[in-house]
């Protein structure tokens, strides 16, 4: 494994935020730790857990902030230990009451961990982690939490670590696998990003062919307007996706241009041929997953790492 690719990785990683963040680091450590296992959120939280292993005793929490959600340094930080710091409480059941920490039940733990097992050490895992002034305040917190504790999840000497991306990429085998998987949630990440900040032009056929649908289907209004809804999330999504490609990797986006073109072709066809064209749509979808599915075998090995 050389060095190039543990540094791309770090820094594909360090790119995401939120929920990709978080699902790649799940990815990762189920790669390498067998029982690693992951704790959705439904149907009432996650207990403060995002993960955990080895029977339950080592628990894991993630943490992936906007960079750009902060305009000083010391406010990452604080953001940091504030998260991390709720966490502990949660898995320490412990609140803070006025100056006091008080007993608090976790009641969702009780139905993630193993019966019989208490977690022994917490990985608290952060996008950022560029800053040792945050590890005194976390770690004098969760000795305070312990003290405060029943502990009936957790051993009161349980130990907590702090790593970030760099720590990640250097104890883990580092494949090609992985370095694909986490640019590929970086670039879509990016993606949806920028539709969020796409305006949408001329919407006045879209939106009468959106009103002749509704007189068309009575009844229906309210899963019309979701449909609208996200149809057009998905129209700024794909100009976002477009406008990337085109600056990224030019020569790909002229040849997924050739097959936009024939898929508007072949559909066209398939509406004027039809009395219901609304009835046509879930072969519209077949011929586009069709079409972009022989161009996607034929262009994937043109496409630079």
């Amino acid at each position: 494994m050389g060095q190039s690719q543990i540094t791309e990785y770090q820094q594909s990683l360090e790119s995401l935020t939120g929920n990709e963040f978080q699902d790649e680091v799940s990815a990762c450590l189920q790669g390498v730790i067998i029982d690693f296992q992951t704790v959705p959120s439904n149907p009432q939280g996650d207990a403060g857990l995002d993960g955990f292993s080895h029977h339950g005793e080592r628990a894991y929490c993630c943490y992936g902030p906007e960079p750009n959600a902060f305009k000083k340094n010391k406010e990452r930080e604080d953001a940091i230990v504030e998260k991390f710091k709720e966490d502990l409480r949660r898995l320490f059941e412990v609140k803070n009451e006025g100056k006091k920490l008080v007993v608090s039940e976790n009641k969702e733990i009780d139905s993630i961990l193993p019966k019989g097992r208490k977690i022994k050490h917490v990985e608290l895992i952060v996008n950022s982690f560029d800053s040792h002034r945050i590890l005194s305040r976390i770690l004098t917190a969760a000795a305070q939490y312990a003290e405060a504790s029943q502990c009936r999840y957790i051993e009161k000497d349980a130990t907590v670590t702090i790593s970030g991306p760099k720590q990640l990429a250097n104890r883990y085998f580092v494949d090609e696998v992985m370095i694909a998987r986490a640019r590929q949630r970086a670039f879509i990440q990016k993606i949806e990003k920028k539709a969020e900040a796409v305006v949408l032009g001329s919407t006045e056929k879209f939106d009468k062919k959106m009103a002749d649908l509704r007189q068309i289907v009575k009844g229906q209004k309210e899963a019309i307007d979701s449909l609208q809804g996200q149809l057009q999330a998905d129209w700024r999504m794909a100009l976002a996706f477009d406008q990337e490609l085109s600056d990224t990797l030019p020569h790909l986006h002229r040849s997924f241009e050739g097959d936009r073109r024939r898929i508007l072709t072949r559909v066209s066809e398939l509406m004027v041929s039809s009395s219901k064209p609304w009835t046509e749509l879930p072969n519209a979808t077949n011929i586009a997953f069709e079409i972009l599915n022989w161009g996607i075998r034929s262009k994937v090995n043109t496409i630079p790492v």
